[in-house]
């Protein structure tokens, strides 16, 4: 099971039917929040456990659990040519390159459900996991948005067999990224915190764009990059009336 922190998360879960136990403290019971989750448990038949604040911030993971924890299913695991299979025309997958910190996932699955992306691709190794810290940032996100391990060299081959067109979005890029079809069935590729996106896979997309720097700093955190470049293909998307 996967413990997850923070009213919304927890929520949104119970929602999904996700949930098997939800832990609460006494002094947040009266919560409005809160007790939209108890009458949610009560519904859906999830066990609930009451203990003191001080109790439950001992087994809290983010050290930000709001009163609330809970245990979800591990959700099923499915392969990369299953979501293709099942998305619509016009899919969008992100695909993260060595992305090292939970608050960034999390951030940017919390962008990735608000701009409807199909899912998120990670390196099997070198890269973050969903963690509870994971969950909790991207404030019901991660229970939407599929998050799949996988080579990132062996998806790029699938995604383009399949007819995607691969966008890195990186500062070397030679056109800046308003400049550039990003609508139909696409792959962004964004790196981690220190590297970047690595040279090899760097070389394997269609197309690089940059964001324009106009200060000192030559990026932007990968999270806020990622939301430039989404929200720059939902305003292409709405500009046509592809949505």
């Amino acid at each position: 099971m996967i413990q997850i922190e923070g009213r919304n998360p927890v929520y949104d879960a119970l929602k999904e039917n996700l949930v098997v136990r939800v832990k609460i403290a006494e002094e947040v019971r009266r919560d409005r929040k809160v007790q939209e989750i108890i009458d949610l448990s009560s519904m859906r038949g999830v066990p609930i456990e009451t203990m003191s604040r001080s109790e439950l911030n001992a087994i809290s993971v983010t050290g930000h659990p709001q009163g609330v924890i809970a245990y979800i299913k591990s959700p099923q695991k499915r392969s990369l040519e299953q979501i293709l299979t099942e998305a619509d025309k016009g899919v969008c997958v992100l695909i993260l390159d060595r992305v090292q910190d939970p608050n960034n996932l999390g951030a940017i699955l919390r962008t990735a459900e608000a701009t409807r992306v199909d899912s998120i691709i990670i390196p099997k190794r070198g890269s973050v996991s969903l963690t509870p810290t994971v969950h909790r940032v991207s404030m019901g996100g991660s229970i939407y948005v599929p998050v799949l391990k996988e080579s990132l060299y062996t998806a790029l081959k699938l995604l383009k067999k399949e007819g995607f067109r691969v966008v890195g979005v990186d500062p070397s890029g030679s056109k800046d990224y308003f400049t550039e079809e990003l609508t139909g069935t696409i792959a962004f590729v964004l790196g981690g915190e220190d590297r970047g996106i690595s040279p090899t896979l760097l070389a394997k997309c269609d197309v690089v764009v940059r964001i324009p720097m106009l200060g000192r700093l030559s990026s932007l955190n990968v999270t806020v990059a990622t939301a430039v470049i989404l929200y720059e293909r939902v305003r292409q998307q709405l500009s046509r009336a592809q949505i």
